[in-house]
């Protein structure tokens, strides 16, 4: 979210709010929603449940965006500055899909305007907390179902940008690019002190603040065990981009959170672009965490020439 309720980040920190287990049959999409062609905007049956899915514009590859902790895909319609959002300015030039986690919340309206209030995502809720797989499964079959084209420019942002990583090693013959936006480096697990640690994991279990909804969940060890022991990621065009200002926070955890996180954020960056051989790094420096809607210019740019690439 945009209004802090978690910390997780690239160095310079999250900042996000709030298929089952296994792989989940696919089934036939909702008769109104189908991604292969024309614009979408509606759910999608997969496993017995109903996700929310928005694609639009056309053109190769399709730009797959997978929002941070807590976000809906209405993170990728909003923008604090230089205008339009990146949702609607990538769609100029390529197909682009997002859709909502189950236990994502919503900010935005369609123009980007904020809510006065953090509303429910918009796709079915399963059981918290779940894994990096069951997640990766389901954004699969939510894109064979509906029909999405590839090939894939897998697009992250925060910890989505593990799962998106994990997507594209797990489904390499569908994936021909990907983009990192202030992804949280799994060197964090090993170099920050204990008790940062503790308060980076905690985040990923955000306490819900609407009542009857269930923020999602997630295990960082988890997380980072599972992309461990996945297949390396086969060659591909691939950017790691990363926010040069920290993000604004109140709450003393979060503050506690960054100054810490600040004293290894160069180490755990420079290691995790060393696990992906040929990787470009982009350090936007008039940026916070949220890369994509502080300087959309600067993100759209980086996208666009990964797309170029493949």
């Amino acid at each position: 979210m945009l209004v802090v309720a978690a910390l997780v980040s690239g160095g310079a920190a999250a900042c996000s709010s709030p298929p089952p287990s296994g792989a989940g049959a696919t089934t036939a999409a909702t008769t109104t929603v189908s991604a292969a062609s024309g614009e979408v905007a509606g759910k999608v049956t997969v496993g017995g449940r109903q996700l929310y899915l928005e694609c639009h514009g056309s053109g190769s590859p399709t730009i797959l965006l997978q929002s941070g902790y807590g976000n809906g895909g209405d993170i990728w319609s909003a923008a604090a500055a230089h205008p339009p959002a990146v949702a609607k300015a990538l769609a100029a030039t390529n197909r682009v899909c997002v859709y909502d986690r189950p236990g994502s919340t919503l900010q935005v309206d369609s123009n980007g305007t904020p809510l006065a209030t953090i509303q429910p995502g918009r796709s079915d809720q399963v059981s918290m907390p779940r894994t990096s797989t069951s997640l990766v499964t389901e954004w699969h079959d939510l894109l064979a179902t509906a029909g999405v084209p590839g090939p894939y420019l897998l697009v992250g942002h925060s910890i989505g940008g593990l799962f998106a990583l994990l997507y594209a090693r797990t489904y390499p013959d569908q994936v021909a690019g990907l983009v990192t936006v202030d992804a949280t480096p799994p060197a964090f697990a090993r170099l920050l002190k204990p008790s940062t640690q503790a308060l980076l994991k905690a985040s990923l279990k955000a306490p819900s603040s609407i009542t009857g909804y269930a923020f999602e969940q997630y295990d960082l060890d988890e997380i980072l065990a599972t992309l461990s022991a996945a297949p390396a990621l086969k060659a591909m065009p691939t950017t790691l981009m990363f926010a040069g200002l920290p993000q604004q926070v109140s709450d003393p955890a979060a503050q506690e959170f960054l100054k810490d996180a600040a004293l290894v954020q160069d180490q755990a960056r420079a290691d995790f672009a060393a696990s992906l051989p040929g990787a470009t790094t982009v350090t936007v420096p008039d940026a916070t965490h949220y890369i994509h809607v502080d300087r959309r210019d600067t993100f759209t740019a980086a996208v666009h020439a990964v797309a170029a690439k493949t």
